[in-house]
């Protein structure tokens, strides 16, 4: 519950570039562009972002495909990592480990460009740990 959800719509955008689309929803930590650095994966997370999980599955149960509720618009509170100061409006993106390029699923980093953005920060907070943010998936971005 909780975790960051990408559309697999589009082939290679998981296991390292070597998958077929499935047109389902993953968390983030199964996105990984062929070839990527943490950067690519950061701004194909944006392209690619879903919402937000409502259920405490992650979609694969056994092998088998789960159903699961994810919302594509709404206010959450997320960790930021790393921990920084926080103005409300000001853009947040996907955070990540630079050493594997790999996304975190229920994290989140201060964005300035907004080739990366997920959304934007709902409240000021100073140094902060965690912060409440409203999202912006590919259902309710501008210009969508």
């Amino acid at each position: 519950m909780g975790d960051l959800m990408f559309i697999d719509n589009a082939d290679d955008l998981r296991n390292n570039g070597s998958s077929t689309a499935t047109n389902k929803g993953w968390p983030f930590e199964h996105l990984r562009v062929s070839g990527s650095s943490l950067e690519l994966n950061k701004q194909s997370a944006c392209t690619q972002f879903l919402g937000v999980a409502l259920d405490d599955k992650d979609g694969i149960d056994g092998g088998a495909d789960q159903n699961i509720t994810v919302a594509v618009k709404g206010k959450f509170n997320f960790d930021l990592k790393p921990p920084r100061s926080v103005k409300i409006y000001q853009q947040f993106g996907a955070s990540g480990t630079t050493t594997a390029s790999d996304l975190f699923n229920q994290k989140i980093a201060v964005m300035d460009d907004s080739n990366y953005i997920l959304g934007r920060f709902a409240e000021s907070k100073t140094y902060a740990q965690n912060a409440d943010v409203f999202i912006q998936t590919i259902f309710t971005r501008s210009g969508s």
